[in-house]
């Protein structure tokens, strides 16, 4: 049981009341002094980036914008990286094929359409086509397990950007206002039927609480299996039968996002989907391009 001891010093309040009045008025920082930011909650993100069909791979964002005022706000850009995770680690060998953000799309917030909630939103529908060609990327340079960054750059009337590198933990990490600023792609190979046999899912939490919240599942032929994290962290294994026609990982957030991370593993013990911090949700791609 919390006690609370309350001191009484009448003379000395009545004197801090006629000493400190002028001061203490001095000091109140007034709010209109602030910076006022901006951010582009999640209402739907995600896409399957096929290696085997890059012409009709695509990923899509839609967002509500969250402003003081919607006046402030200029536009909303989308800038796509490339980021090669198939590199052979020898530091005598340059195969590194990363290449830094460029623009990629781009909408004036006259564009947006108010929404249920009475905020503007829009969508952007990135044909991965288009992002090769910003990026200057050759197809043969695209392996199973590179990504694609999607980075949402927000520009105010007043020159000011705002992006993950100026934004809260909060606004990043946090399910109510569910706006990483960074969504990732990543190249996958897709199979006609899953590999049958033990799938592993290695869940961590960097505080040590649990997943707060969030949860894989995995479902196998239609039936789903909800997977957590405890403390530090669970491994969980799912048996896939032989003959199985489909298996489908999905991520469901919870609170405090940035927290968890996690790896799944095919029964080979290659690592076909590994996220986090901040996991993207919804269908978890798997790449199983080494299968």
């Amino acid at each position: 049981m919390k006690r609370i001891i309350k001191l009484i010093a009448l003379p000395c309040i009545l004197l801090g009341f006629i000493s400190c009045e002028d001061e203490d008025k001095a000091r109140i920082t007034p709010y209109a002094d602030e910076t006022q930011g901006a951010f582009l909650r999640t209402i739907d993100a995600g896409g399957v980036i096929n290696r085997t069909d890059i012409a009709g791979s695509s990923y899509s964002i839609t967002g509500e914008l969250v402003a003081a005022s919607n006046d402030d706000v200029s536009n909303v850009e989308i800038m796509v990286e490339f980021v090669d995770r198939t590199t052979d680690d020898d530091p005598g060998t340059n195969d590194d094929e990363s290449i830094d953000p460029v623009l990629v799309a781009s909408a004036d917030v006259s564009t947006f359409v108010s929404n249920s909630n009475g905020l503007p939103e829009t969508t952007f529908d990135i044909g991965i086509s288009d992002a090769t060609t910003a990026l200057g990327l050759d197809l043969g340079d695209i392996e199973g397990g590179d990504q694609f960054l999607f980075w949402v750059v927000i520009n105010m009337q007043d020159g000011t950007k705002f992006e993950k590198g100026n934004s809260g933990d909060s606004v990043t990490g946090e399910l109510f206002f569910s706006s990483p600023m960074v969504y990732t792609g990543s190249v996958v190979c897709i199979l006609p039927m899953p590999p049958a046999g033990d799938w592993i899912i290695e869940m961590v939490d960097s505080y040590g609480d649990g997943w707060d919240g969030a949860f894989i599942t995995a479902t196998i032929n239609g039936t789903g299996t909800d997977y957590t994290a405890t403390d530090f962290g669970t491994n969980h294994t799912v048996n896939v039968p032989q003959g199985s026609s489909s298996l489908i990982f999905t991520y469901t957030p919870g609170n405090f996002e940035s927290e968890h991370s996690f790896t799944i593993k095919a029964p080979s013990g290659n690592i076909v989907s590994e996220q986090g911090p901040g996991p993207t949700a919804g269908e978890i791609t798997l790449n199983l391009c080494n299968e």
